[in-house]
């Protein structure tokens, strides 16, 4: 064996495989999608292929193929004789989006309760680890990436490539939604807590623990964002055992008939 083979095999896990080739167009799209993330552009706002374009270094060829992907991505959105915006994500789209979320997160933590190994628990504890770190350091936009990669990893533990696809379908709206969001400034304790949480219901080995936990922590959280309580369609999904910490609602909060009684916890 070659000195070269020797070094590649002394490293546990690691794969021969080169890395995608990526087009400038993908390049452009990441570029923008982190930019709307980040919020330099702002829902609303309309972008001007000339400014982009200079701004990018690039043609207004590869500009508007990147385009196009992030539109099909629901990112940004054409509007007829008056150019090309980004999206604002509205509360009904967020019900919509979170809803699903808890389904494909729920069945996501199921699978990994039953078939994690001592590999992917350390890297999902480390994930956890860096998130309590940045979070208290105050580092907003480095622990809210973090906490993202979390969730991503779980649904790619699954092992379902297919849960996999519909969980990043949506992704994209709901962490942008969530970066504009100020939980993450206002609620980190909650946040934290709901984490530790979702670390002892995997690591539990327990299928039926480990989705309820994911799910109702989704839904019950992810309705107060938008000032709402479970709606009682969803009600059904929320384990009434399973405790859930996040800051009370504004005043004025919209109620469903049947809704689920949801714990609030204020923290200072």
């Amino acid at each position: 064996m070659s000195r070269s083979n020797e070094g590649l095999a002394a490293i546990p896990g690691e794969t021969w495989a080169l890395p995608p080739q990526r087009s400038l167009p993908e390049i452009v799209a990441e570029r923008l999608m982190e930019a709307i993330r980040a919020g330099t552009l702002k829902p609303g706002e309309r972008l001007v292929e000339t400014s982009l374009a200079s701004r990018l270094q690039v043609s207004r060829g590869p500009l508007r193929e990147a385009l196009k992907a992030l539109e099909a991505n629901h990112l940004v959105e054409s509007r007829r004789g008056r150019g090309t915006y980004v999206r604002a994500v509205k509360p009904d789209e967020v019900a919509q989006m979170v809803a699903v979320r808890a389904m494909l997160e729920g069945l996501a933590a199921r699978l990994v309760a039953v078939h994690s190994t001592p590999a992917m628990i350390e890297q999902l504890e480390r994930l956890h680890r860096r998130i309590e770190i940045t979070a208290r350091a105050g580092e907003t936009a480095e622990w809210r990436d973090l906490d993202w990669s979390f969730h991503e990893t779980v649904c790619t533990f699954s092992r379902n490539a297919f849960l996999l696809a519909s969980w990043r379908s949506i992704s994209n709206l709901v962490r942008i939604y969530l970066h504009q969001h100020p939980s993450y400034v206002t609620n980190v304790e909650s946040i934290l807590a709901n984490h530790v949480s979702f670390m002892a219901a995997i690591k539990s080995k327990d299928p039926d623990r480990a989705e309820a936990v994911f799910r109702t922590t989704i839904l019950k959280s992810g309705f107060a964002r938008i000032n709402m309580n479970v709606p009682e369609p969803l009600s059904v999904y929320v384990d009434p055992g399973v405790e859930v910490e996040f800051a009370p609602p504004a005043t004025g909060r919209k109620t469903a008939k049947g809704a689920t009684k949801q714990r609030r916890k204020a923290h200072g």
